[in-house]
């Protein structure tokens, strides 16, 4: 075949094709970046010709979520007792919406993407309460306080490396001379390593474990 034809030749639609693509966008521009149409102008295919595959643009972002959901699969065989099955729970999740920070907008509804992927996360996750007599009530209260935690701390990183909040915090602190005392030292005790995956990670453990260390309480307590 000809080197000009082979360049020009559109790639052969599918479904993996078509959500790994719009994966790809959302990682470089956001979930806005997603549309149809930017997905087939990227793989040199008509907008209409990805209805093909998939239903609509809400459609395509289920398939999204769930194909970062499967990427990030919590562990098998599964960690022994219920606070390390919600260690890793936290961990991946919180793995995810680094790699995928679209994906924190995406779930953020009462009703989220739900396909198979998510679904059987779901389903691992609650089992970390299993034989714990604990109520259908209790078990979405105390995942939804793990999960709530990763996601709130993972939206205010992601923002504030993205818009360099540290240096603006810095700048109205220090300016605020001696009214704030323990905010100046708070602020030059953290310095430049709050900008560094390491520290954001320390910070990540540290919350969780405290988290876990609550509900460790309120099993004990019941």
């Amino acid at each position: 075949m000809p080197r000009e034809v082979a360049a020009n030749k559109r790639p052969s639609l599918s479904l993996p094709l078509i959500v790994s693509t719009a994966t790809v966008l959302a990682d470089e521009g956001g979930l806005d970046a997603v549309t149809m149409r930017g997905v087939g102008e990227r793989l040199n295919a008509t907008g209409m010709a990805l209805y093909r595959h998939v239903a609509n643009r809400d459609a395509l972002i289920e398939l999204m979520v769930d194909a970062v959901v499967a990427e990030f699969a919590y562990p098998e065989p599964r960690p022994i007792g219920w606070r390390a099955a919600l260690e890793a729970v936290a961990r991946q999740d919180w793995r995810s919406y680094f790699a995928h920070p679209w994906v924190l907008k995406a779930t953020a509804s009462s009703r989220p993407p739900m396909g198979p992927n998510t679904l059987a996360a779901m389903e691992w996750a609650l089992a970390s309460f299993d034989n714990l007599g604990l109520s259908g009530r209790e078990q979405l209260f105390l995942l939804g306080t793990v999960v709530s935690f990763g996601q709130g701390l993972a939206l205010t990183w992601i923002h504030e490396r993205q818009d360099d909040t540290t240096e603006w915090w810095e700048g109205r602190i220090n300016d605020s001379g001696d009214r704030y005392p323990r905010l100046v030292a708070v602020t030059a005790a953290v310095g430049p390593d709050s900008r560094t995956g390491t520290w954001i990670d320390e910070e990540f453990e540290f919350g969780l474990a405290r988290v876990l260390d609550g509900i460790a309480d309120y099993l004990a307590a019941r």
